[in-house]
């Protein structure tokens, strides 16, 4: 039975698109989030420099900017789930010809 469901077309067309997704995802969020401390460590002067509009230092802005990447990442990454999950009803029905 397993090895019947891994021949579908509509499984391997599910794990390639599910996979590409997740490893898209993880890097942007792994580069956004170790990008912080790289920019202190290399910028450290103007990241302590706060920005004219609301004199908070770059790092904060930065920091509260990581926090709205991450509720959108999860909201982006369940909208993705339920179009995965469409695939997996097609599968289950049968249909995944």
């Amino acid at each position: 039975m397993v090895q019947a469901l891994k021949e579908e077309k509509i499984f391997r067309d599910l794990i390639k698109k599910k996979t590409r997704f997740i490893l898209a995802i993880t890097l942007f969020f792994m580069f956004f989030y170790f990008s912080l401390p790289l920019f202190i460590w290399m910028f450290p002067q103007f990241i302590a420099d706060g920005d004219e509009i609301s004199s908070l230092p770059w790092w904060w802005i930065f920091a509260f900017l990581q926090f709205l990447m991450t509720w959108l990442l999860g909201w982006f990454y369940w909208k993705r789930s339920k179009r995965y999950d469409e695939m997996i009803e097609l599968l289950k029905q049968g249909n995944g010809q």
